[in-house]
């Protein structure tokens, strides 16, 4: 499941195109991931981590079809080993709660992101705070090429 080059290899999947972009192009930016997949609902996240083998599937909770909740619980039966971020515009502590029980490692709001976001992958993956560090003086070229220019658009 790791990449070659020690960068995270992640799943990205929020139905929204701008939010999509938003979050794979930070992703980039930081240097310490390699976006390996991304979709606009929850069964296109599980068919890319079927074919693609992140280690890490960044989900929003509310996508059409299938929700990033429903994604999570079939993404932890197989594939134990995966980390699981599951992000949202909702709030709450109740919910948060839920997202855990169903089998997401971590929950970020939207509005605390990127921040929040970074702080629980630094939790789920310690070598990325170190990397990070090192690398924060260095620029990397972000591209977004990774980002699929056939799916539909969010309704």
């Amino acid at each position: 499941m790791e990449s070659g080059n020690g960068k995270i290899r992640v799943v990205v999947a929020d139905d929204s195109r701008t939010a999509l972009l938003s979050i794979c192009g930070f992703l980039e930016f930081t240097g310490q991931f390699q976006i390996v997949g991304t979709a606009n609902d929850g069964l296109q996240a599980i068919n890319q981590t079927e074919s693609s083998r992140p280690e890490l599937v960044l989900t929003d909770l509310c996508m059409p079809y299938m929700t990033g909740l429903e994604a999570a619980s079939q993404l932890r039966k197989s594939f134990p080993e995966l980390r699981i971020l599951i992000f949202t515009e909702l709030r709450g502590h109740a919910l948060r709660e839920e997202c855990l029980r169903s089998g997401a490692d971590g929950f970020v709001e939207k509005s605390e992101m990127p921040e929040g976001l970074m702080e629980e992958v630094c939790r789920l993956f310690p070598r990325v705070c170190g990397e990070m560090e090192k690398a924060s003086s260095a620029k990397p070229h972000v591209t977004c090429e990774h980002v699929r220019d056939d799916l539909p658009p969010a309704s």
